[in-house]
């Protein structure tokens, strides 16, 4: 997610349904956005490689997480909002998957 998504977001009013009703709406739009750029590849890789290659992604983003909460980041173009925000995208492309596949 750019600076910009975060911003707008940060002008949302501080009403919890709007501020989430934003998030949700801009979530979408990071994915539509990155899938076009990636392809299918997340999706891709667990057909590959089964569940485990969406738990490293996660895994990865909950990591960044975990240091950032202890250390200022040294990458400006991805904040800890950022991190978070991605990992819920993760974490629902995950549950989508795991719906096709029955569970």
């Amino acid at each position: 997610m750019t600076n910009d998504v975060e911003s707008s977001i940060k002008q949302v009013s501080q009403n919890n349904a709007e501020l989430f009703h934003k998030i949700i709406t801009d979530l979408e739009q990071t994915y539509l956005a990155k899938n076009k750029d990636y392809g299918n590849s997340f999706e891709e890789s667990l057909n590959e490689f089964g569940e485990v290659a969406g738990i490293v992604r996660i895994g990865d983003k909950f990591n960044r997480a975990k240091n950032l909460s202890k250390n200022k980041a040294n990458v400006t173009d991805e904040s800890k909002i950022d991190t978070y925000l991605d990992m819920a995208n993760y974490n629902i492309m995950q549950a989508m998957w795991l719906m096709k596949q029955g569970e």
